[in-house]
């Protein structure tokens, strides 16, 4: 007996046949979409974070740290730096209810880390205040600043004066050369 070899459509049929046995057998959900694993994604509605971060004079504090927020028991953690504005971190939206652990850390060493606990409930906003001993107010880092500009602006000032007396020289110069021709 001779085996006839499938046409396309018969070969077609066949692996679409085959592909949905194959499927069927992996759905095991019940009527209402449940396939009873409880790998899916939940979070919580806890409350939105504020953080206020100041010196020990009661200044805030902007620029130079970063601010790590990690919850206790779930995988979840966040880092904070640019968006911090007048020594405030506002509304911080986390995933879960529960213990968070805030650590601050200086980047250039001008303080000691400072660590907190806070916990968060469902809906409840909280604030904390970290004190950052050491730190730079915003009222220096601002006053910095404001002398840097003035000090750039003193600069160009200084380089605009060479550059008038480099053009006078090169247009002197420049006339020599004619008078050394015309002789």
């Amino acid at each position: 007996m001779e085996r006839q070899p499938l046409t396309r459509r018969q070969f077609t049929t066949t692996a679409a046949a085959l592909t949905a046995v194959g499927l069927a057998g992996c759905s095991d959900d019940d009527e209402n979409g449940d396939n009873g694993d409880d790998d899916t994604f939940e979070t919580d509605d806890p409350g939105a974070l504020t953080l206020f971060f100041e010196t020990e004079d009661g200044e805030p504090v902007s620029t130079g740290f970063s601010v790590l927020i990690e919850h206790d028991e779930e995988d979840y953690s966040s880092t904070h730096a640019e968006e911090i504005e007048d020594g405030e971190l506002s509304d911080v939206n986390l995933l879960h209810e529960g213990e968070y652990t805030i650590t601050v850390e200086s980047e250039d060493g001008e303080f000691d880390d400072v660590e907190e606990t806070v916990t968060l409930e469902e809906a409840e906003d909280e604030e904390e205040t970290l004190v950052l001993e050491g730190a730079t107010p915003d009222s220096e880092v601002e006053d910095e600043e404001d002398g840097e500009d003035e000090a750039d602006d003193e600069e160009e000032e200084t380089d605009d004066e060479n550059g008038e007396a480099d053009d006078e020289d090169d247009e002197d110069e420049a006339g020599d050369e004619t008078d050394d021709e015309d002789e």
